[in-house]
């Protein structure tokens, strides 16, 4: 009886021994994801802060450009493409009363037997801003005389370059 007995109990020891040697390697599995989804919420909970960081800075920009705008009166874009457009119109009327200027002196150098042409012998040094294009409507010259007044083959120009006026 006494080896039935230990027969059993060997048995009852193995399978008990065995059912905790397989719970603890189910506990060391769900440990080791129990860890994996820590360190993953960490991670979110890291990105959601710099998430919530970046949103404020980007309200924070919006509200000082927001003031920005109500300092400066309120001005909407469409405002803005308002003012602009008043500009141009602006631009457009001086440059049609220059046109006439040169015109109406051209007529009264041609009553006298002088040479209409403006800027003879003149040159003119370029300024920042300036373009071969803005420079031939200011003297009222197309773009094509005032590069070959100065052999240039492209459109490039600097600022401090002296440009001849062709005759």
């Amino acid at each position: 009886m006494k080896i039935r007995f230990a027969i059993i109990l060997f048995a009852a020891t193995t399978f008990f021994t065995s059912h905790l040697i397989a719970e603890d390697q189910a506990l060391g599995v769900l440990d080791e994801k129990v860890s994996k989804l820590t360190a993953q919420a960490e991670d979110l909970q890291f990105r959601y802060q710099q998430l919530q960081k970046a949103l404020e800075k980007i309200q924070a920009d919006l509200t000082q450009l927001r003031q920005a705008v109500a300092t400066a009166g309120g001005t909407s874009p469409a405002e803005l493409k308002m003012l602009e457009d008043r500009i141009a119109a602006v631009d457009a009327a001086r440059q049609k009363d220059r046109q006439a200027i040169i015109e109406q002196l051209a007529k009264e150098l041609s009553g006298t037997g002088k040479s209409p042409a403006i800027g003879d012998g003149k040159e003119h040094i370029v300024a920042k801003g300036e373009t071969l294009s803005s420079i031939a409507k200011t003297y009222g010259i197309t773009v094509a005389d005032l590069k070959k007044a100065n052999n240039l083959t492209g459109t490039d120009i600097k600022v401090g370059q002296k440009l001849s006026l062709p005759k």
